[in-house]
């Protein structure tokens, strides 16, 4: 076929739309509800600590492990460089067969080194 052939709509089997009745509206979802089994009589509260102790308690583990994970996490800075920096950044770092981000590291070390930070 080519290009400035046209082709019309009643050239494409196409099959009919099913009717609807006026009164449907859209299908409706249905979900079951999972309960929890009510406290038994012979249950104490000794037994059962309260919600919103454990609740606290486990926020609390939770910090505390984020904490400890950040200790030994990576922290990213942005730079913008302009097209010729970035260029020599990418040579010197295909030269030395080190990534650029090593450079970028040694020289930040070594700026702070030097002005005493």
């Amino acid at each position: 076929m080519s290009g400035k052939e046209i082709l019309s709509l009643d050239e494409f089997a196409t099959a009919p739309r099913r009717q609807r009745a006026a009164t449907e509206g859209p299908p409706r979802v249905y979900v079951e509800r999972i309960r929890e089994p009510a406290p038994t009589s012979d249950t104490t509260s000794k037994e059962r600590p309260e919600a919103g102790t454990v609740q606290t308690e486990a926020s609390k583990a939770l910090r505390q492990m984020k904490r400890a994970r950040m200790k030994g996490a990576s922290h990213f800075v942005n730079v913008n460089l302009d097209r010729e920096t970035k260029r020599r950044l990418k040579l010197a770092s295909f030269n030395m067969d080190t990534s650029m981000q090593a450079i970028m590291e040694k020289a930040i070390r070594q700026f702070l080194d030097a002005n005493g930070y």
